[in-house]
């Protein structure tokens, strides 16, 4: 286990290095296959690549095929050190500063930080449970053309009334905090009661505590859970009665933006999502060392995303998606 980005650069000088730990950290040492899936293997190349064992098959490939690091000409070398850097700075780190610590360029680190992103997604989680605090917040309106002059809190008052909303709220992100546990970040381009509380429905376990504010997206529909909520809005604010209160969620976003005013300064909607899976990630991992985390990482690079795929998106999935 590495214990800082020091100790990280000297353990993995060189490529050969980064190959034996990946294939460890994916495999668990024994080679697989990405074609056919068989564990059938050569090694190659001075153990830098494998050839299939399957005499149907008998392809070659390496251990990043099929991962985050697919079809990269960045070596491993610098590939760990950027997977580390992200992961240990709490608010996460710009494009700009990545490339000048790397030796790249600045479009080659922001390639390899959305890449690290899609790995830290959320993959098949069980359904939150106990008590869990539900929120909402919004994260690409233009606040500068067209609320000048207004602080946040202004802006929130101004766009929970439609009728003094001056623009939709793109960029909506439902978020849900577990007590003790994970947070769960999701993006949408509008929210509705409709559409939170089929949120709700869908990622927490029905007979659950749910806590929520006093926003009328929450306020019927809910009858399977034990809902209570706190009011914001009054002369005196109620941040919190007894228990029951939102302050786990809203902690987490107060740390989402000061990482998107501080050091990202802009998220797209395209990529918010994966800004969320970012923050959500480090958050959810927060007992763990920065080397664990960094380990752990590594065990989750299946999936390739294509330069073409992250800058214009799945043009024939979306079509599948309407119709």
């Amino acid at each position: 286990m590495v214990t800082n980005l020091k100790d990280l650069i000297e353990k993995f000088s060189d490529e050969k290095k980064c190959i034996d730990f990946l294939v460890q950290q994916r495999w668990g040492g024994n080679p697989q296959c990405p074609y056919c899936g068989s564990d059938k293997w050569y090694s190659i190349e001075g153990g830098k690549r494998f050839k299939c064992g399957n005499n149907a098959c008998y392809k070659k490939y390496s251990v990043t095929v099929g991962s985050i690091f697919h079809a990269s000409n960045i070596p491993l070398t610098k590939w760990f050190p950027a997977v580390y850097i992200i992961l240990s700075h709490k608010k996460g780190i710009s494009s700009i500063q990545l490339g000048k610590d790397l030796g790249v360029t600045q479009k080659t680190a922001w390639f390899m930080l959305h890449r690290i992103r899609e790995s830290l997604k959320e993959k098949g989680s069980p359904l939150l449970g106990g008590t869990v605090e539900v929120d909402e917040t919004y994260m690409t309106r233009k606040l500068a053309s067209d609320y000048k002059g207004y602080t946040d809190e202004q802006v929130e008052e101004i766009m929970s009334n439609p009728n003094k909303a001056k623009q939709k709220g793109k960029g909506a992100v439902m978020g849900l905090a577990q007590r003790g546990g994970d947070v769960r970040v999701t993006v949408y381009n509008e929210i509705d009661g409709k559409t939170a509380k089929q949120h709700i429905k869908d990622n927490v376990t029905p007979g659950s505590k749910v806590y929520t504010d006093s926003s009328s997206l929450y306020r019927t529909g809910l009858e399977e859970y034990s809902r209570e909520s706190v009011n914001h809005s009054l002369v005196k604010p109620e941040w919190a009665r007894g228990d029951v209160h939102v302050n786990t969620i809203e902690s987490f976003w107060g740390m989402f933006k000061r990482g998107y005013y501080g050091i990202y300064h802009y998220m797209s909607f395209k990529h918010l999502q994966r800004y969320c899976d970012e923050f959500a990630y480090r958050r959810n991992t927060r007992q763990l060392k920065d080397g664990d985390r960094f380990q752990l990482s590594l065990s989750r690079i299946e999936g390739k995303l294509p330069y073409k795929i992250l800058v214009h998106g799945n043009k024939e999935k979306d079509s599948q998606a309407k119709a």
